[in-house]
């Protein structure tokens, strides 16, 4: 590191090494540059000051860091940021933006020491801390129930299907149940053609498209044939007893109150259950009747239960999906 003894500031330069990594690393018109630097956007700059508390230029296989007098910590937390692509890189071959988005936030914090490494769950990258303690909980031993709830696109459904599969893989349980209340979003499943399957498979596509991220399609198709994964609406879960397996249910504001003590009734030995929903979007006639907000009420404090609130800064979505709900969130405070 040098010091421009004329005004104090401080310059490093970070060497990827590799051409290619560097490449996959700063992004094609190195637009993942821009993304680091973005995360040192000075808010309280004066008018007329420079906006970043540092400046980034790559050049070939280096990243020259240019940081204010005293911003040792942000060219520390600048190299573990580029350390910790270069490293996902050279496993991966590549790096998406998220995943940049994903190391600028768990570099945040000046004490921390050594390489960062970026949390992972069945190749996926986590995106934000609030993900990571979702996962340690999906992993955790001792909590059989875990609520994840939040606005869309936070990964409550994908992380827990991605973290049931790595159960199921490691023969920790025999069967994945997933399971979604038939409520539509205006429409009815009445006038759509075809038998009960039929009406309600384009429901339960998104799960199937996490199944698919996770597994090929022979080996998914194999083990519905062995029924190790079963997809299917909420009430044909009455009257049954689910053991040694990992059920999830999804979409679970739309299930009514009595709906979902009938479904938490359904754990069986060796079971764990993973309840996700967004409380913002409930599609029932009473939206004082959803069962989510009720059954958390009851059992956040036993024992065994775990509650993950994602919030509009967990959405790994499109960045302007973040806004959106953030928006939606403001209007309705607004309009009580």
């Amino acid at each position: 590191m040098s010091v421009n003894k004329a005004n104090g500031e401080l310059t490093r330069t970070i060497t990827v090494g590799d051409p290619g990594v560097a490449q996959a690393v700063f992004g094609p018109l190195h637009r993942h540059v821009a993304h680091i630097q973005e995360a040192f956007r000075d808010p309280n700059a004066p008018r007329g000051a420079p906006a970043y508390r540092l400046t980034l230029d790559a050049q070939g296989d280096r990243l020259i860091a240019r940081a204010r007098a005293g911003g040792d910590a942000d060219l520390d937390r600048v190299q573990r940021i580029v350390e910790a692509l270069a490293d996902l890189a050279r496993r991966k071959g590549r790096v998406r933006e998220g995943e940049v988005l994903a190391a600028i936030s768990f570099s945040e914090g000046g004490d921390q020491k050594g390489p960062m490494q970026l949390p992972q769950l069945g190749g996926l990258t986590l995106r934000t801390p609030r993900q990571v303690h979702y996962v340690e909980a999906l992993r955790d031993e001792n909590v059989d129930l875990i609520f994840g709830v939040g606005p869309a696109g936070t990964g409550k459904t994908f992380l827990a299907v991605a973290a049931a599969v790595e159960a199921l893989k490691s023969e920790r349980v025999d069967r994945i149940i997933v399971t979604r209340p038939a409520v539509e979003a205006g429409e009815k499943l009445g006038y759509l053609p075809g038998d009960l399957a039929e009406k309600v498979d384009p429901y339960l596509q998104p799960i199937w498209d996490a199944f698919r991220s996770q597994m090929n399609e022979n080996d998914l198709k194999t083990r519905r044939e062995r029924r190790q994964i079963e997809v299917a609406p909420l009430a044909f879960m009455r009257g049954r007893t689910l053991s040694n397996a990992v059920v999830i249910v999804d979409e679970a504001q739309n299930a009514t109150i009595l709906q979902m003590k009938m479904v938490l009734t359904r754990l069986g030995e060796g079971s764990r259950m993973v309840v996700t929903g967004d409380p913002s979007q409930i599609d029932l006639v009473r939206a004082d009747q959803s069962g989510l907000a009720h059954a958390i009420s009851i059992l956040e404090n036993i024992p065994g239960v775990d509650v993950i609130r994602f919030a509009a800064q967990d959405v790994v979505r499109h960045r302007l999906v973040a806004k959106i709900v953030e928006a939606y969130h403001r209007d309705e405070s607004a309009n009580g």
